[in-house]
Formats: structure tokens, C-alpha cells, sequence
């Protein structure tokens, strides 16, 4: 990460054993309030939104009313247009969740279209900004190029076949069986209900005339413009548990589980350094104790690592609340420090 300017960063950390969940937490959620961090606060998730989404997309494939192999060609017909993205080689929906559909990142192009923080920002209009522009390589499924933009395609996909939006599905499908009462998927509220962490970023690449007094507090920041990618607001335990419960089978059938975690594509040379695999919403991690599966998060303000064993007993997730909003690479003394402590904490 970028050096900080905010001198106190909050960070929280949780491990669980198999029987029991420990929490330690550090530093301040709210700077001017003088708020101490807490484990219980909720916070911005960023793009572990993703293996949420996956989860979902699998689901429809365990009941027979999507397939790995489908196109998007197929199934989003109105959204392929002779001088976009879509008009080349097809795309499979497995393409999507591994991000190997070569589709530009449409947050790679959002700078000219920035105007505040809070603005909202349609699907189709960021869907419309990565399909704009050409692949990142011609042939589908060569390899892994991490693009949002196929994510709000699966978004899509996923509202045309059940005919309900993503939050009507999270919520009906992971949220509430799982108990996950923190967890919430706001696309057009800017503020956070209840106790929460806020987020500190510099905004001065997008905003450079903000004032000094509301240049690092993004709390604010609409969380339409991560959607299906990156938008979930949510709390450690909560995620912990939903990965316990979706790598221990509670959420897929046991082959679907399999292919998550295994039909997978290295991701060495890509931005993703601390990863060597991405399956179907989920990196795989190399760490000095083996394998671990999960996602990191990434959003204006907030950054967030979720490390799990195969068979989601033993977890760790550590959050802070500054991030970069433009430089994202991952720390590598950061992720160091992270993954020992996964490596000691399920020793």
C-alpha cells in the first residue's frame, strides 16, 4: 500500500480454530470521533463481494438453470453490439468467474466519468465503459486477467435467470440461512446502518480542490461503483463464518465445491501477488503452511484479507481502514506478517 498520511490507521483481526473465534483489535474507526477500532463493527468488503457472487452464479448451476459453459453471447444477447467487446469470440460464463474472458476493467476507466464521491453509478453504465474498450487478449480461457467488469456481467446473468436482482439473491440465498445479520448489500445507500469503521483514503488523484478537512474520510463513497464486484458492507465474524460455511458444504454440492477450489488458473505476472490460483470466486494462497483459500478486498478506504484452510476450520481475516484509492498492490511486508499469522494461528 501507498504511504499514509493518516497517521492511526484502525485495523481489526479474527482467527478461528475449528471451535473457537479469538478478536484483537487496534488503532481508530472513526478519527474524528475518537472511536477505537472494534471486531464488531461493520465495514466495506470490497472485492471479497466476489466469491458471494460466485456462490450464487454456482447455486443456479447446481439447480439446472445455468451452465459453466454457457455464453455470455447466449445468455446477454441485447448486450452484444458490433463495435463492442462481446462481438469476438465467445465467453463462457466459467470465463467470468476465473477472469479469464480477457474483458477490459471498466475501473480502469472510470476517471473521466468521476464527478464525486457519492454519485451513483448504473450496471449498464459500467458494464458499457469495459465492453467499450478491446480485450486485454482475443482468445477467452488463454489466461488470467482480473477484470470487475465480469462480475457485473454475472450480475446480470443472474438477475435474467431468476428474475431478481443479486441482493434479492444474496439475501435469500446466503444471508439469511447463514444467519448473517451485519451483512448487507447496499448499492444505493452511501452511508453505513449501525456501528461501523470509517475509511480513510487520499482522494487527491480524483478530487485534488477536496479540503484538507474531508480529503481522507471516503466512508461515503458509493458503493454502486463496485455493484456485484465489490459492494457488500459487512463484519469479520460474518465473514468468517460464510467461508466456513461454503468451504464446509453448507452452500454448494460437494462437486461444485470441488471445481470453486480447484478448476483453477495460475496467476503468476498478474496484479495479485500474495495469490498463485484463482478458482471460481476464490484466490488461492500460497502460504509457508500450505494452501489457503479466499478473497481480498479492496474498496475506497477499507482493505481486507480473508485466508481459509480447505476444509474452513481455520481461518484468519484482518481489516485496516486505510486504503489507496488508486494504488492497490498489496504490501508485501503486509502480507508477510498476514500470512505467519495465518500459518501460527492454525498451528
Amino acid at each position: 500500500m501507498a504511504a499514509a498520511p493518516n497517521p492511526n490507521p484502525g485495523a481489526l483481526l479474527v482467527t478461528h480454530d475449528g471451535s473457537h473465534s479469538h478478536f484483537g483489535a487496534a488503532g481508530d474507526a472513526d478519527r474524528k470521533a475518537g472511536t477505537p477500532m472494534r471486531p464488531e463493527l461493520k465495514f466495506r468488503a470490497g472485492s471479497v463481494t466476489k466469491t458471494f457472487t460466485a456462490t450464487v452464479v454456482l447455486q443456479l448451476v447446481a439447480e439446472h438453470r445455468l451452465r459453466l459453459n454457457d455464453t455470455v453471447q447466449h445468455l446477454l444477447p441485447d448486450q452484444v453490439r458490433p463495435d463492442n467487446a462481446l462481438s469476438g469470440a465467445p465467453i463462457t460464463v466459467r470465463q467470468l468467474l476465473n477472469h479469464t474472458s480477457g474483458l477490459y476493467d471498466y475501473v480502469d476507466g472510470l476517471l473521466p466519468h468521476f464527478r464525486t464521491l457519492d454519485q451513483y453509478w448504473p450496471r449498464d453504465q459500467l458494464i458499457s465503459i469495459g465492453l467499450a474498450q478491446p480485450r486485454y487478449f482475443p482468445a477467452p480461457g488463454t489466461r488470467f486477467r482480473y477484470s470487475n467488469t465480469n462480475y457485473l456481467l454475472l450480475d446480470l446473468i443472474v438477475e435474467r435467470i431468476t428474475d431478481r436482482d443479486l441482493r434479492t439473491n444474496l439475501e435469500h440465498r446466503v444471508f439469511e440461512p447463514l444467519g448473517l445479520r451485519d451483512t448487507a448489500y447496499p448499492l444505493a445507500r452511501t452511508t453505513i446502518d449501525g456501528a461501523h469503521v470509517h475509511g480513510y483514503a487520499d482522494v487527491s488523484p480524483l478530487l485534488p480542490d477536496a479540503p484538507d478537512a474531508t480529503r481522507f474520510d471516503v466512508t461515503a463513497f458509493s458503493p454502486s461503483e463496485a455493484g456485484a464486484s465489490g459492494a457488500l458492507v459487512t463484519t469479520a465474524a460474518d465473514v468468517t463464518r460464510f467461508y466456513r460455511a461454503l468451504l464446509q458444504g453448507h452452500l454448494l454440492p460437494p462437486g461444485l465445491l470441488r471445481r470453486m477450489l480447484t478448476d483453477t488458473v495460475p496467476t503468476v505476472g498478474a496484479a495479485a501477488p500474495p495469490a498463485v490460483a484463482y478458482g471460481l470466486g476464490v484466490y488461492v494462497y500460497a502460504t509457508e503452511c500450505g494452501h489457503a483459500y479466499g478473497h481480498g478486498g479492496s474498496a475506497p478506504g477499507y482493505l481486507t484479507f480473508a485466508l481459509n484452510s480447505r476444509d474452513g476450520r481455520d481461518q484468519l481475516l484482518a481489516h485496516t481502514n486505510w486504503n489507496s484509492l488508486v494504488d492497490t498492490e498489496i504490501d508485501q511486508d503486509f502480507w508477510t506478517a498476514f500470512q505467519q499469522g495465518y500459518c501460527s494461528a492454525t498451528r
